[in-house]
């Protein structure tokens, strides 16, 4: 498990995107995607040293990150990079501390890899991408 990600919420991902570039010297890795499935437009961010910033804002009236902007937005999830999602999955199910709430699909914003995501017993939210094929 490697980690791959931190998913950051706010009302203008352009926006942010222009001022983390400004202030922060971040980089976009490429165009904004609207993932219909997830119901959010994104952008990813190198912030260097290969991690990355994924920047969401809702998409749709039923996304699932308005309720996390309603108060306030900011930090949404973390996402770890897995060879086996799959697995994964069957090994968090089979503890009492986390539990799968989106099964796998695939993502137009990591190249249609699988992800997934999981509550843990704290509320704290996961996404696992099946690593790239070699």
């Amino acid at each position: 498990m490697r980690f791959h990600h931190v998913a950051y919420v706010t009302r203008d991902i352009t926006r942010k995107a222009e001022q983390l570039t400004a202030l922060l010297g971040f980089r976009q890795t490429g165009p904004a995607i609207v993932d219909t499935a997830q119901g959010v437009r994104c952008i990813f961010m190198d912030i260097g040293d290969g991690a990355l910033i994924e920047l969401l804002e809702p998409h749709g009236e039923n996304s699932p990150v308005q309720r996390h902007l309603d108060k306030g937005g900011g930090i949404f999830h973390t996402c770890y990079e897995v060879d086996d999602l799959d697995e994964t999955l069957r090994k968090l199910g089979e503890t009492d501390r986390a539990i799968v709430v989106r099964d796998p699909i695939p993502a137009p914003a990591i190249g249609h890899r699988r992800i997934a995501f999981v509550v843990t017993e704290d509320r704290d939210l996961l996404e696992f991408v099946e690593a790239k094929r070699r």
